[in-house]
């Protein structure tokens, strides 16, 4: 199914014809249970609809009580409110609300351009090398140009939204960086393999910040191709291990570090590993994405649960948000 964009939306609902006729009129509401209404063709203006609502909100439904069930909808018998407007004529509730939800969504979707127009206005207009600061590392605008669709999120992007996140709710959590395998002092080079798939630097930090964090979150980079991750919580005893691919390669490797921290600076505490399978992605690029959505989802309810391509693709412009507005301290 082809989903058409935000502004795509908003063009088509600015030239759905609107009736002018009734504004000022007279408003008259009354249950009629046996009123069959007519296909409307156009809108009210939305002053006009809010009125007649708020009429029949404070007049005939007004000790009124709805119940929706678990797909929102309502439940139950419900009033047939039909509303007689002059010059208008009659309408039902359900078509008022209609049209109520017309303008919801040009609203909606006037605000989302508007808002994606002004964060990528200051980043094309800006020199791609002006740094950005507050973040505690080295970070440009060029930086920031993968939160666009189908686009792999590098490093500075996924260490810029975690820095965003260590700072959300009361700064509860902390950002580790990756882990990186150790160079060969002499000649620069990797070494073909290491006992271990943490340095000891980070290790040191994970406990470290254990004691005053209630999360430590770990972005895993797996040789520069795909994103992972570790979360250690405090409160629960628990080393959450995440893969949006689902790799068994992976999970191995997410596994022997879990074992590592495990083991090693939380070993006086009975801390458990815990896999976490879902959600999975179903692209080849946003593996990046799903870790950042995973480290919102362990510090916060009010995270994004939408990780359809639609959603994810708004995740990206709430991630860039995020990094544009962040103010140093």
């Amino acid at each position: 199914m082809i989903m058409p964009g935000v502004r795509e939306v908003g063009s088509f609902l600015t030239t759905f014809p609107v009736n002018k006729n009734g504004e000022g009129r007279s408003i008259q509401w009354r249950v009629d249970g046996d009123y069959v209404p007519d296909r409307v063709r156009f809108r009210l203006v939305e002053s006009l609809v809010d009125d007649a609502l708020d009429k029949l909100r404070g007049g005939l439904a007004l000790d009124e009580e709805i119940e929706l069930d678990s797909d929102g909808e309502r439940m139950g018998s419900i009033e047939s409110y039909v509303v007689s407007i002059e010059k208008v004529g009659q309408l039902t509730r359900e078509q008022l609300e209609a049209m109520k939800s017309l303008w919801g969504l040009q609203d909606t979707c006037r605000n989302a351009v508007l808002c994606s127009g002004i964060i990528m206005g200051n980043i094309l207009e800006c020199w791609p090398y002006t740094p950005l600061v507050g973040f505690g590392f080295d970070l440009t605008y060029n930086n920031l140009f993968c939160f666009r669709d189908s686009a792999w999120l590098n490093d500075n992007a996924m260490r810029a939204f975690a820095v965003c996140l260590a700072r959300y709710k009361n700064n509860c959590t902390v950002v580790i960086p990756p882990p990186k395998k150790a160079k060969d002092a002499k000649n620069g080079t990797q070494p073909k393999a290491t006992k271990s798939r943490i340095s000891t630097s980070t290790l040191d930090k994970v406990g470290e910040s254990v004691a005053s964090h209630q999360f430590v979150l770990l972005p895993i980079n797996f040789g520069g191709t795909h994103w992972g991750c570790l979360v250690v919580d405090r409160d629960t005893k628990v080393i959450k291990m995440y893969d949006s691919m689902g790799g068994k390669r992976n999970k191995k490797r997410l596994q022997k570090m879990a074992e590592e921290i495990r083991t090693g600076p939380l070993r006086d505490d009975s801390y458990e590993a815990l896999e976490v399978t879902e959600p999975v992605q179903t692209d080849s690029d946003s593996c990046g994405v799903f870790v950042c959505r995973f480290f919102w989802t362990c510090v916060s309810s009010e995270s994004p649960s939408d990780v359809s391509p639609a959603g994810i693709t708004k995740l990206r412009w709430e991630m860039l948000h995020a990094v544009m507005k962040l103010r140093p301290r």
